[in-house]
């Protein structure tokens, strides 16, 4: 299942931030039943403590993932908007490392589209805005910005994103704490096997999941 999947290759920092990411995992596949999505922020004040590789088990079993460490607001916006083949929006979710080089002090007035767009992104309905040049006409366009998003970082992200997050302190696994040793080429194809599982679960699940 989801959890031992995850906690093979991760060791969390206690039994409840194990079930909790199954449970954030869970939810991003039934985002369309959801008006509202808490951000998943796995923060530590040390480095190695297992955020990044917390965020590549997420990676292979949510939907549509976008990994990124130093994205752009704009690159962001348009990922929203992305298509498949039959013209289906690819909402993708939104895996985002070294948070703290975007969010942090010396960072912060850089990124502030980047920042209001996570804070916003939680709430079903809300959107981006920004005008574009189109020959001589300036338009404007919007993109949604409602996404489920994973954020991995040192120390605190900013008060409005941290009260709108499940808060996971990682911390260094203990010598007595065995993992897995991961390999993307040996989980990948597992990690496949079980999102399609949950998709399908999903699916059957979908007028149920409607009533809440």
């Amino acid at each position: 299942n989801i959890h031992s999947f995850a906690t093979n290759v991760v060791a969390p920092p206690a039994i409840h931030a194990g079930r909790a990411i199954t449970a954030w995992i869970s939810h991003a596949w039934c985002l369309d039943n959801f008006d509202t999505t808490p951000r998943l922020a796995l923060l530590s004040p040390e480095p190695s403590s297992g955020k990044t590789r917390a965020l590549e088990v997420i990676e292979l079993l949510v939907p549509n993932p976008k990994p990124t460490f130093n994205v752009s607001a704009a690159v962001l916006f348009r990922s929203m908007t992305l298509e498949d083949d039959a013209g289906n929006i690819l909402r993708p979710t939104i895996l985002l490392d070294e948070a703290d080089t975007i969010f942090g002090p010396r960072a912060a007035k850089e990124h502030e589209d980047l920042r209001g767009f996570i804070n916003a992104g939680y709430r079903r309905g809300a959107n981006a805005e920004r005008a574009a040049i189109r020959g001589k006409s300036v338009i404007i366009e919007t993109f949604p910005a409602f996404a489920a998003c994973a954020i991995a970082g040192l120390d605190d992200l900013p008060p409005t994103v941290m009260t709108r997050s499940i808060v996971i302190r990682m911390r260094r696994r203990a010598s007595s704490e065995i993992v897995s040793p991961y390999r993307r080429r040996i989980y990948f194809k597992q990690g496949e096997a079980l999102a399609k599982r949950i998709n399908l679960w999903v699916a059957a699940k979908h007028d149920e999941l409607s009533e809440y």
